[in-house]
């Protein structure tokens, strides 16, 4: 995202991470140009060298979705999540670690992860304590960040977070719901909306022979991500133009390392 989500806190909790985890960097959006020196002079007050750093300019879509792959583990901006930007990097792949907080801007990031069915792998909810510890452990334990990637790559095609029909009609089923309280003259009431079992079972239908047709474009698309980072067998890279998603707002490109 743009640098302005980056606060004290986090850059400070980003630096605790980098010290911890040898050989790791952090990866940023250029963007503004400011933020950049401003950044580096930060990090160089409190002891990091600029190399422990990469910066990007903002790319097209497809380049920056298929780049976003590249990295090992996407930190979240605490006080204000990555959303588009938290989506895009779970439909690459790449695993999410945030910290909630109290602000639906800071809560957004976790709502995806739920999504996405990896929330209890993904979510900090010890504050920022524990988002640091969970950083240095998946950044120094290979195999336990390994496996959690292979489960994003399992859950992508079949999880609610990008199952646009899925989301579209049960939105569809509130608008009638709501609509038909209405009509009855009965007042505003929160709500708890699902899809009936014979429409739930249609989507799945149609979701499974959506899945076959996108793991055809992606072995014809032939993308291959770098060594030790493969997905498990009978799954594919994505391609940047296949991915859809429902319900997200945001700039390209948060913190990751």
């Amino acid at each position: 995202s743009q640098l302005y989500k980056v606060d004290p806190a986090t850059f400070a909790a980003w630096l605790s991470i980098l010290r911890r985890v040898p050989g790791s960097v952090l990866w940023l959006l250029r963007f503004p140009l400011e933020g950049e020196a401003n950044l580096l002079a930060a990090a160089a007050a409190a002891g990091l060298p600029p190399e422990r750093f990469r910066f990007s300019a903002v790319a097209p879509k497809a380049a920056y979705v298929a780049r976003a792959s590249l990295a090992d583990l996407f930190l979240d901006t605490p006080l204000c999540n990555g959303h588009t930007t938290a989506a895009d990097a779970l439909w690459a792949g790449v695993p999410l670690l945030t910290c909630p907080g109290d602000a639906m801007c800071s809560r957004v990031a976790a709502s995806l992860c739920t999504a996405v069915g990896c929330g209890p792998q993904m979510i900090a909810d010890g504050g920022i304590g524990d988002y640091v510890e969970r950083a240095v452990r998946l950044g120094t334990r290979r195999v336990e960040l390994l496996a959690l990637r292979r489960k994003l790559w399992a859950r992508r095609l079949s999880a609610p977070l990008f199952d646009t029909r899925l989301w579209t009609r049960t939105w569809e089923h509130a608008l009638r719901a709501v609509w038909l309280r209405h009509c009855a003259g009965e007042p505003p009431a929160s709500m708890d909306v699902r899809l009936g079992e014979l429409e739930a079972a249609e989507l799945r239908r149609e979701n499974a022979a959506d899945a076959l047709v996108r793991r055809a474009r992606a072995l014809q698309a032939g993308a291959v991500l770098p060594a030790g980072l493969q997905p498990p067998a009978g799954l594919q890279p994505p391609r940047a133009d296949t991915r859809v998603a429902a319900g997200c707002c945001a700039a390209p490109n948060d913190g990751v390392t």
